[in-house]
């Protein structure tokens, strides 16, 4: 449960590969399958379309957020997105705030006494001690998950894969899998898995309603999304939770959320 509750928004430790940011130039020639990309397709056309979608540059939203530790503890949220891989979450819990956030690669959380944690720490640590260190591939997508699909569908860098249709929560959804393929790396890279993601969208309604990754320790992590609205020609999920090895780690239900609201860089810093 421990390790869990560490793992919980911060996917990491000590760096043993480089992430490379989404914009590496000489990418690798990747396949897209065909049907993966007609079902990303009609996935952004639902949700409101590709061209409304990336016009969105940063958002914020608030609402509530439950924590399933023990004991459970439930507050307001703040959740802040930009440039895909800025992300900021502040729980007002009532021991005082816990902020979250990802910016250009490094994981910072501060707790409510105010002790802040770094990934990758600025000290060496035993090599005993580590295991890769790799946030998120897209951090801010968390509430605006189909910033995802579009940079998966348009990305040189990512391979995508049509798995099929398969049953998840008795609803039939089609899986497609998109892998970043590094340069100069190959696809039997160890480190793959790392970089892999699943798209799980409802056969029926093309929602986007899961995302499944892997973090370090072969750890299964899934989001899930429901409870969908238009805000501003967009379809947004309200509804958000978090599962690491089929296990609720947070539950977060959005009340408000605006785009376009000229989020900088300084944002997502430890104030």
């Amino acid at each position: 449960m421990r390790l869990v509750r560490l793992l919980s928004f911060v996917f990491a430790s000590i760096p043993l590969v480089l992430h490379l940011p989404l914009s590496a130039q000489q990418a690798p020639s990747v396949a897209k399958d065909p049907q993966a990309v007609s079902i990303l397709m009609q996935a952004l056309a639902a949700a409101g379309g590709a061209t409304t979608i990336t016009a969105v540059s940063d958002y914020t939203a608030t609402g509530s957020i439950t924590y399933h530790w023990n004991p459970q503890e439930q507050g307001s949220v703040t959740v802040r997105g930009l440039a895909l891989d800025h992300i900021r979450v502040d729980a007002t819990l009532l021991r005082g705030v816990r902020s979250w956030i990802i910016s250009d690669g490094l994981t910072l959380i501060k707790s409510e006494d105010g002790t802040v944690w770094q990934y990758p720490p600025s000290r060496l640590i035993p090599s005993s001690d580590a295991f890769p260190y790799q946030p998120a591939l897209m951090p801010a997508s968390l509430a605006l998950p189909h910033w995802q699909l579009a940079t998966t569908l348009n990305g040189s860098r990512f391979s995508l894969s049509y798995k099929g249709v398969v049953q998840l929560d008795g609803r039939s959804v089609h899986q497609v899998e998109a892998q970043d393929i590094l340069p100069g790396q190959r696809q039997t890279d160890s480190m793959l898995k790392y970089r892999t993601i699943d798209f799980f969208i409802d056969a029926t309604t093309l929602q986007l309603i899961m995302t499944q990754d892997n973090i370090p320790k072969h750890i299964i992590h899934q989001i899930r999304y429901s409870n969908y609205t238009n805000v501003r020609g967009l379809s947004v999920p309200l509804s958000i939770s978090e599962k690491m090895e089929g296990q609720s780690t947070w539950d977060i239900q959005l009340s408000q959320i605006n785009f376009n609201t000229g989020l900088q860089d300084s944002t997502f810093t430890v104030q």
